[in-house]
């Protein structure tokens, strides 16, 4: 803990001479949603006897940049609140109970953190209200001619999945969700290497404490982002290593026409490297594509293939927002006025028949504030008996007002 906060400010000394730059920025947003329980989550072995219910939102975002010649310092504080009924369930006759699943959807990604190693976090959950606060993002930069050096709480920002993103296990896709200025820190360093002007190769090494808990120990992430820039219009990533004690090994292969792009992923994870865990291989496929119809209506389309694992828990959301093994989802925005954007988005589960939608309508209120009306329904149920997950899926209608500065 100590050579993490040491080594920064180390490193800023180096450039104490040169030109200092700072940035501050950040945002603050409040939702108000009513949530209506799926009457299949009410059965065994879920047990969500709730039936409707109001859940409040406070989230916000201040990032700080500080750049000194080729050198910056850039952190970014995330704090929210929330309080619902939801998270007070009355006790039974066998004792207190723990927050009803649904809160988890409605604050997704729950884990702020996704490679956790020096935790800087607080998150205190008392009666119907919980709080959060986390630097989620905290790093020193070094930029030279070739490479790039950072050490710290870092994003990890590759991929064009917006739905589903599997060769990038660091940051999660909120495309489903009603939260979406937020962004997963991950703990290490990072060396991107600019091999060429057409060939830039990222070497992660990252540490995970949360696995194990935070007196256990460091469960590491060995990896290598590569992106090749093939043609004006072809481009081809790959990646590969150790992260999460399996080892992974995938590509993306994306190509841009004048108004349009398509593009496929593919990750194989292995068994848990951990000869004493319980584990199956995972294979992940998205294929995808994306449209500017008309300069006001824009189409995106993802399909993908997550290979179930078999020995994760059956309830609950964790790495990813729906539990789905195959999936098509369609998503589509249009400006219907200058200062209004209408979005809408329907998900199918293929093999259970469980589809979500997603409707969305967002007002430019002017001086960088906006307001947006909200809601969220699984239109089909589908047979959910192997996605216990998918029962516990809401019908929600809300009301964001979030502002920039």
């Amino acid at each position: 803990m100590k050579a993490f906060i040491v080594l920064p400010l180390f490193l800023l000394c180096q450039t104490a001479f040169a030109k200092i730059e700072s940035e501050f920025s950040g945002n603050i947003e409040g939702q108000l949603r009513n949530a209506t329980n799926n009457s299949a989550a009410k059965e065994a072995p879920l047990f969500q006897d709730w039936d409707n219910e109001n859940f409040y939102l406070v989230y916000g975002n201040l990032n700080g940049k500080v750049e000194m010649g080729e050198s910056r310092v850039e952190a970014n504080w995330f704090v929210r609140y929330t309080k619902s009924d939801l998270y007070d369930p009355k006790p039974t006759v066998l004792g207190e109970r723990d927050p009803y699943l649904a809160t988890q959807i409605f604050t997704f990604p729950t884990k702020l953190v996704a490679r956790d190693i020096f935790q800087l976090q607080k998150k205190d959950q008392h009666g119907d209200h919980q709080t959060e606060s986390v630097l989620n993002k905290f790093y020193y930069e070094l930029d030279f001619e070739e490479n790039r050096f950072m050490i710290g709480r870092m994003y990890v920002n590759y991929g064009l999945g917006e739905i589903f993103n599997p060769i990038n296990p660091f940051n999660q896709p909120t495309a489903l969700t009603s939260i979406s200025q937020i962004a997963q820190g991950n703990d290490g360093m990072s060396f991107t290497y600019f091999a060429s002007d057409v060939h830039t190769i990222q070497f992660l090494l990252l540490g995970d404490k949360s696995i194990e808990g935070y007196d256990g120990e460091i469960d590491k992430t060995l990896w290598a982002h590569g992106e090749i820039q093939a043609s004006d219009k072809l481009q081809l990533d790959y990646v590969l290593g150790q992260d999460q004690n399996r080892n992974k090994l995938g590509g993306q292969v994306s190509y841009r026409f004048e108004e349009a792009m398509v593009f496929t992923q593919v990750l194989y994870q292995s068994n848990n490297v951990n000869k004493n865990t319980q584990s199956n291989n995972l294979v992940d496929a998205l294929l995808g594509y994306d449209q500017q119809m008309t300069n006001k209506w824009h189409v995106r389309f993802e399909g993908g293939y997550q290979k179930a694992n078999r020995y994760a828990a059956t309830s609950g959301f964790g790495d990813r927002f729906l539990p789905t093994e195959y999936f098509a989802a369609l998503a589509n925005s249009y400006e219907a006025h200058p200062l209004l954007k209408l979005s809408g988005t329907v998900i199918n589960d293929i093999k259970s028949g469980f589809t979500y939608f997603i409707a969305k309508g967002t007002l430019d209120l002017g001086h960088d504030m906006e307001a947006e009306m909200f809601g969220f329904t699984p239109v089909a149920k589908g047979d959910a008996a192997d996605n216990l997950a998918q029962k516990l899926v809401t019908s929600d209608v809300g009301l964001a007002l979030r502002a920039f500065f």
